[in-house]
Parts: structure tokens; C-alpha cells; sequence
């Protein structure tokens, strides 16, 4: 019965809301911690939503949402529900608005922050993090295990083994943890020892026969022109 009354206090809170800020009592967000929440979610907060939304295929939905909820009810509480249901739900959701009123605005001006970076990073067709996903989507879907990878770095090339789970998911870049000892020295003998790699870096990932991933067009046509300058290609 709790989780019954809590849902559809919700429901009437949104729908007193409407997903409209202008339908909260008030519009300006004024405790400093409510600022600096803000401030940290539009600097970093909504970015890193936007990226595992992406990652799991999502997107935002720009909805306001409500979470009243009660672990029990009060006995008082209880017996308003009895005598008027309606009146109970009504007073609830109105009184919920209203010692919230701030908290749901932040989630309003949070969205807002959430849809804008969404829409940036969509329109950045050549952001590395649409590299990362096609990749991830590409191995997860082969169930390979261990697969060969071919990057381009500073006018080389080179082909290596490495393990498939160690280029899934968002990463600032590639471990060669995950490289078999020879080909991690042959790596680092042309890259440096503490080098690594990136989305941008591979040209193709193989397993056995089979190609899983080739960089974009523009991508591989930059490449093989910075290779050709460099006049040295090395597999």
C-alpha cells in the first residue's frame, strides 16, 4: 500500500509540475551548495552522463521526474488516506512541491546542462567517444577474445595482438597492458615505453579472417597520408 500512495503521489506531483520550471513556485536557485552542485554538474556531471548514456544507447529524455517515497506510513498519515484518498494525495503532492521547490528546479537547470552536452557530442561526428562506441559495439558483438589490432602513431604502423576486453567501454586511452609481451616490446620500441594509444590511433581491428573495425574513411585516408610523409610503415 506504501509503494501505491508514493506512486501516486508522484504521479500528481508531475503532473502539477507538467515538466514546466515556470509551474514551481519558485525560479531562482539560491543555496551555495545548490550552486556549487549546479556548477559541478555543468562543468563535469553532465559530460559524464552523456557518455554512458551513449554507451548504453540512451538518450535523455528531458522529462521532470518525482521521488517522494516513504519507507512506512505514519499512522496519522495513514488514517487521512483512509477517510479521502484524493485530499491526502493532493496535500502530499502539493506540500512535497513546495519543501522541494529548489531541489526540482536544479533538476530542470540539470537537464537542461544534460540535453545541450548531448546534442554538442552528437553533432561532433568526429569526437573520439563515436569511435569508442563503434569499436565496443563491433567486439562485444564478435565474442572474440583476444583480437589484432592495426593503429598508426607519429607516421608508423603497427599490427598487434591484444585483448578484446581491454578496448571496450570509454577510456582516455588504450592500456598495452593487455599486449603480449613481444609485441609490447616491438610497441614500445617504436612508440616509447610509457606510450599508449587511442581510438584515433587504430586503423582496423581483426579477428582471424574477419574485420571487426575500420576507422572511418576521413580517418584512414589522414592516416595513410600521414604514413606515406613519414615514409616508413612498419606491420
Amino acid at each position: 500500500m506504501v509503494d501505491e500512495i508514493c506512486a501516486k503521489i508522484n504521479q500528481r506531483v508531475e503532473e502539477i509540475i507538467a515538466n514546466d520550471r515556470s509551474n514551481l513556485p519558485t525560479q531562482i536557485v539560491s543555496s551555495g551548495q545548490a550552486k556549487r552542485d549546479l556548477q559541478y554538474y555543468q562543468d563535469y556531471g553532465a559530460k559524464e552522463t552523456v557518455i554512458c548514456q551513449i554507451f548504453a544507447n540512451q538518450a535523455p529524455d528531458g522529462q521532470f521526474h518525482s521521488d517522494y517515497i516513504l519507507n512506512e506510513l505514519p499512522e496519522a498519515a495513514f488514517m487521512a488516506w483512509l477517510q479521502d484518498p484524493e485530499g491526502f494525495i493532493e496535500t502530499e503532492a502539493e506540500q512535497y512541491i513546495k519543501i522541494n521547490q529548489e531541489k526540482f528546479l536544479l533538476q530542470f537547470l540539470k537537464d537542461d546542462a544534460l540535453l545541450a552536452e548531448y546534442q554538442a557530442l552528437m553533432q561532433d561526428t568526429e569526437n573520439p567517444i563515436h569511435r569508442m562506441k563503434a569499436i565496443t559495439e563491433a567486439l562485444k558483438a564478435s565474442g572474440a577474445k583476444t583480437v589484432t589490432v592495426t593503429v598508426e602513431k607519429d607516421g608508423m604502423e603497427l599490427t598487434f595482438k591484444t585483448a578484446a576486453n581491454s578496448l571496450t567501454g570509454h577510456r582516455n586511452y588504450y592500456s598495452t597492458y593487455d599486449i603480449p609481451a613481444q609485441d609490447r616490446r616491438e610497441f614500445e620500441r617504436l612508440f616509447g615505453r610509457s606510450a599508449n594509444y587511442s581510438a584515433e590511433d587504430i586503423i582496423r581491428i581483426t579477428y582471424g579472417k574477419k574485420t571487426l573495425y575500420e576507422a572511418p574513411p576521413i580517418q584512414a585516408e589522414d592516416m595513410a597520408e600521414r604514413i606515406e610523409m613519414g615514409g616508413m610503415q612498419l606491420g
